[in-house]
């Protein structure tokens, strides 16, 4: 109600306006920027959310199940060749005049002072000691100590449940041995018997550092089985983890010094000396004839490990499935030399080639006493083989694999790992007919095992 003012007028009511507010339109170019600048940043906390979560989930996702961000680095393992001095001999008189050079030889031999008189003449100038035996012992020592830190102790477990359903860990040990390094991998060779059913694997280095590792590949032939472990586990210094070295067993020979590292005795970093006994025998298996080396060395029930000589070099790997009842109780070694195809297919994940046979060397002395021809004698041809399949027999003697001459398994082998899984390969056999050996040729698609 209005008031009066003080003359008796009566006060005009004044009207209050409403705040009124105008709506600018913003210009089409600044809006589309506003658009864009927003984009970019969600574009942005997502990308970086997302590269966060992505290196989170690769923390606890097995290495063997990630897809490789590098190509793998082929491991190559150069052959050893037979040597000359320990090709066999023909006993047949050469009757080629002899060379001068040959002269000069004979002549130096026979003027040579034998070495057993040089030996007595070193004795007879000095008499050994005690002291001579410990630095000779300590010397030896010295060779194991070094190959000790290419030595590793490889633990598997499996887990199982009791009879009343509590779970437990079976675990196993055995020895294991460095024996190729690049940036990203170390890859260690192994007894493959320990590692069936394993469900984790680790390994235990020299300086007592443990670090997971991943099985790459069996060998069901030879047991040899090959670890991986992932080289971002044991930090910058590689060096800690040196590489042994892989010896030319063929050069090894009767009487030489021998040595055992390992598990020989059934526990790890166990070793023992002796001395070769023998390098002549064989053990068939499918494929391949391997070398055996017969040493002096008593072995644990349980033992295992590698053989090497007084340089450190290995030269065989110990074994109880292919060694002779006549062996029982000494240590035997499979020859390094006729694995280091096996183990090259093994580090770099290859197929283990499969033709199907067991076979035996037919030397020229062999042939000549037995009239077999000259060749690789099929002693079996694997039922359901490759080599069976073609039409190959037991008792054929194989002379030619893909237009290459074989005269002993060792060519046969070598030629084999040269092929892969599907691989057609043209073969001659001489097979015994009637009138005496004929030859027959196959074809014979290679396959895996």
């Amino acid at each position: 109600m209005a008031d009066k003012n003080g003359d008796g007028q009566k006060e005009i009511p004044r009207e209050i306006p409403f705040v009124t507010e105008q709506i600018v339109k913003q210009s089409g170019r600044k809006r589309w920027l506003l658009k864009i600048l927003k984009t970019m940043v969600l574009a942005m906390i997502f990308g970086i959310t997302a590269g966060v979560s992505f290196a989170l989930v690769l923390l606890y996702v097995p290495r063997d199940k990630r897809e490789d961000d590098h190509v793998r680095e082929s491991i190559t393992i150069p052959r050893d060749e037979l040597p000359t001095a320990s090709e066999p001999q023909s006993s047949m008189p050469s009757t080629e005049p002899a060379t001068e050079k040959e002269t000069e030889t004979e002549t130096e031999t026979e003027t040579t002072e034998p070495i057993e008189s040089i030996v007595e003449s070193v004795l007879s100038e000095r008499s050994l000691t005690l002291e001579d035996y410990k630095t000779l012992y300590s010397a030896m020592y010295e060779v194991v100590a070094s190959v000790n830190q290419s030595i590793v102790t490889v633990t598997s477990a499996e887990s199982k449940l009791d009879l009343f359903n509590k779970p437990y860990e079976l675990k196993d040990e055995a020895a294991g041995l460095i024996f190729n390094k690049t940036d990203s991998e170390i890859l260690i060779l192994t007894d493959g018997k320990v590692l069936h059913s394993a469900d984790n694997i680790w390994v235990t280095f020299l300086n007592g550092v443990e670090c997971e590792a991943v099985l790459r590949k069996t060998d069901p032939v030879s047991g040899l089985a090959v670890l991986v472990i992932d080289t971002g586990q044991l930090g910058e210094d590689l060096t800690l983890y040196p590489v042994a070295v892989l010896g030319n067993s063929y050069t090894m020979k009767q009487g030489e010094i021998a040595i055992t590292v390992g598990n020989p005795f059934g526990y790890n970093y166990s070793m023992s000396y002796g001395i070769v006994s023998s390098v002549k025998n064989t053990a068939q298996a499918v494929d391949i004839n391997y070398r055996v080396i017969n040493t002096d060395i008593l072995e644990g029930p349980t033992g295992g490990g590698f053989l090497i000589n007084t340089k450190g070099e290995i030269m065989g790997i110990i074994t109880k499935t292919y060694k002779s009842d006549a062996a029982n109780g000494i240590t035997t070694a499979l020859a390094i030399s006729d694995l280091k195809g096996v183990i090259e297919r093994l580090s770099n994940d290859q197929e283990i080639v499969y033709f199907g046979i067991r076979g035996q060397d037919v030397t020229a002395d062999i042939a000549k006493e037995t009239g077999l021809p000259e060749g690789v004698y099929i002693t079996e041809a694997v039922a359901g083989s490759p080599v069976y399949q073609a039409g190959v027999q037991s008792g054929d003697v194989l002379v030619d694999f893909g237009g290459v001459e074989v005269r002993n398994m060792r060519v046969f082998r070598n030629l084999l790992e040269n092929h892969h899984s599907g691989d057609t390969v043209h073969i001659k056999v001489m097979r015994m007919g009637r009138e005496g050996y004929i030859e027959i040729e196959f074809d014979v698609t290679i396959s895996a095992q």
